[in-house]
């Protein structure tokens, strides 16, 4: 696998250079270079059918990436999996889980145990112990993700060796500029964060990890990282935290990268104004890769994204017509990732591609000059008796209020068959009135919610999206016991 080549080349060239950051462990590309060929040749040995992907639960990122990068090295595919989706492996043709957590193991399949003899006393190991290199060459491994999104529901995607190789081979990426050192906060089982990671280690340079906003706080200042990559949730956190822990200098930061979610213009504000003043926000997803960007220091309050060389991206109506410039319609994009995911998978495999092309489900307009104004998802549209409104539109105008730290709103069918519009807030308490005008005088809603649920907190994903599909079944059971 050419990136695993990456690393031993770096190993090589360079093996002092440090490859890993965590608060208490140091990492060099030598030692992880070592620490792959000596957990490579401990999965040699347990003889695994390599036709069978292999599941890998590890906590500690330097841990979990040497054993990730074994198994590809050994040419099997490997799914990263947090212990919350073992349910899910067996019925995909996962019955084998390297893991790290005692009783958390994949009920009914092989548990291989990963503990630092894996690793300890590692050294140049010899080729011997492994397929000839000619022979792993030849193996085809996926990266398996699951992703589900904002509903909640986990959906299986193959990344192939080819698909990553594409990304890899870009010239603008998370690691590309000068910095070296680089913090990765969202979860290495998501698309997101490993693919950051990967950049990292095709560059040479420095991936750093924290467990939270804290952590990450303390590793910026005593380390002097000059670029973070973060959720939009994450992104949020760390800003509050550093308000709330001032002590910490985060001046080395030249930018934060923000993905797997729209992010608020009074968020970018805050993290602009206590983090770094260069935020960017990825567009992208986890079938078809990054897409554009979001400059916010170059765009100010137009925050449109600018598309990358790569992508193609039309704006079209329901039938998949192409619509001329300033129309407001359905998103759809292609990269050289979603086509090599494809060519591998098959479109039917490939969530939301039709005939080629990816269905984000974001609703948008392009400029003359060719960027691209999100306005909202088809997903979050709530006709409530063919008055169609936004729930993002609506979400937006009541994070404005002081007492709401958190909103969601979403449809529900009422007892009459329609469509109706349930709103869930988090924060100090529920002024219904105020909520009700507040929504009645914005035009582009101009109407009061149906009903209104304060919750301590919205369910959310890995990568803090809130997942509509569990806020609807909380909501409906809450409804329910209420009457």
């Amino acid at each position: 696998m050419y990136l695993i080549d990456m690393i031993f080349y770096w190993a090589r060239t360079d093996p002092h250079r440090h490859a890993l950051i965590q608060p208490d462990l140091i990492t060099t590309y030598r030692a992880l270079a070592e620490a792959i060929e000596a957990s490579a040749a401990r999965i040699e040995r347990l003889q695994l059918d390599r036709r069978e992907p292999i599941g890998i639960s590890i906590a500690n990122p330097s841990y979990l990436i040497a054993a990730a990068f074994a198994v590809l090295r050994c040419g099997y595919s490997v799914a990263l999996v947090p212990p919350a989706l073992f349910s899910l492996l067996q019925p995909i043709g996962i019955r084998n889980l390297i893991y790290d957590a005692q009783g958390l193991m994949l009920s009914g399949g092989r548990n291989v145990r990963f503990d630092q003899s894996w690793i300890s006393g590692a050294g140049p190991a010899s080729n011997t112990t492994l397929p000839p290199r000619a022979d792993r060459r030849s193996a085809t491994p996926d990266m398996i993700f699951f992703t589900s999104g904002t509903t909640g529901l986990p959906k299986k995607l193959c990344q192939p060796a080819a698909a990553l190789d594409k990304l890899l081979n870009y010239p603008f990426t998370c690691a590309s500029g000068p910095d070296g050192k680089i913090l990765i906060m969202p979860g290495l089982s998501t698309s997101f964060g490993f693919n950051r990671l990967c950049e990292v280690f095709n560059a040479g340079k420095t991936a750093c990890f924290a467990a939270d906003s804290g952590s990450a706080l303390r590793l910026i200042d005593l380390h002097r990282l000059e670029l973070a990559v973060l959720s939009a949730a994450q992104a949020t956190h760390l800003a509050e935290t550093r308000i709330a822990q001032r002590g910490y200098r985060t001046d080395s930061l030249r930018a934060i990268i923000v993905g797997g979610g729209k992010i608020d213009a009074e968020v970018v504000a805050n993290i602009r104004a206590t983090l770094c003043r260069n935020v960017l926000n990825q567009y992208g997803s986890t079938e078809a890769g990054v897409a554009g960007l979001v400059p916010f220091d170059l765009l100010k309050d137009d925050a449109g994204v600018i598309l990358l060389p790569w992508t193609d991206l039309e704006i079209v109506n329901q039938t998949g017509q192409r619509l001329s410039v300033g129309t407001e319609g359905f998103v759809r994009y292609r990269t050289p990732q979603l086509e090599e995911n494809i060519k591998h998978a098959g479109a039917n495999e490939v969530p939301g591609v039709r005939d080629g092309w990816f269905y984000p489900g974001d609703i948008g307009a392009l400029s003359g000059d060719g960027v691209l104004h999100l306005t909202g998802r088809s997903s979050d549209v709530i006709n409530r008796g063919g008055v169609k409104v936004s729930g993002t539109r609506i979400e937006e105008i009541l994070k404005t209020l002081p007492s709401v730290k958190q909103a969601a709103a979403c449809g529900i069918p009422g007892r009459s068959g329609l469509e109706e519009i349930w709103i869930a807030v988090v924060g100090d308490r529920i002024d219904r009135e105020e909520i009700d005008t507040t929504l009645r005088n914005h035009a582009d809603v101009g109407i009061a919610p149906d009903e209104v649920f304060l919750l301590d907190e919205l369910p959310v994903g890995e990568l803090g999206k809130v997942q509509k599909q569990r806020l609807k079944e909380i909501l409906i059971t809450r409804k329910t016991a209420a009457t």
